[in-house]
């Protein structure tokens, strides 16, 4: 499991590279919809980075990021995951974190699973926002897993 989820990691953080090189060139960097979700989605992962280190979550409140704040939130978030997927061996991934934002009944689960959760999560956020640049006439890019393979797993294009 280790090989696929450092891939999926370094999947990751070339598609949301893209999605920011696509976002950016479409002119259209203060529509909301698209600050809120990519806000949501960094923050997400952030989260999960600080539930992986056992820090305790911290969501401060702020007025909503613009893009340059948010696409920089996400390359370092991106630095970080990779960093953590270097250091990654079975007991690593099998060791148990508790999800705080689900209290009840508590959610643990394994940084196996919650690094699974945090791409597949980012996926689908991803997903909607190019969907909504093609929706303002920009040019969203394919940023399918077996693109990035196809292209022999570049590094993310920040």
């Amino acid at each position: 499991m280790i090989g696929p989820l450092k891939d999926l990691l370094g999947h990751q953080a070339w598609a949301d590279a893209r999605f920011f090189r696509a976002w950016e060139a479409s002119g259209a960097l203060d529509d909301a919809d698209l600050r809120t979700r990519t806000e949501h989605l960094v923050s997400v992962q952030e989260a999960f980075l600080q539930v992986l280190k056992g820090d305790e979550v911290a969501v401060p409140e702020q007025p909503l990021p613009g893009f340059q704040d948010l696409k920089a939130r996400c390359e370092a978030g991106h630095q970080v995951f990779k960093a953590l997927g270097r250091g990654l061996d079975d007991a690593s991934l099998a060791r148990t974190v508790r999800v705080p934002w689900f209290p009840d009944p508590p959610c643990v689960v394994s940084v196996s699973d919650a690094l699974l959760q945090v791409c597949l999560h980012t996926q689908h956020h991803r997903g909607q926002n190019m969907t909504r640049l093609k929706a303002l006439g920009a040019a969203p890019r394919n940023v399918d897993y077996i693109i990035w393979l196809w292209k022999q797993k570049p590094e993310a294009p920040w």
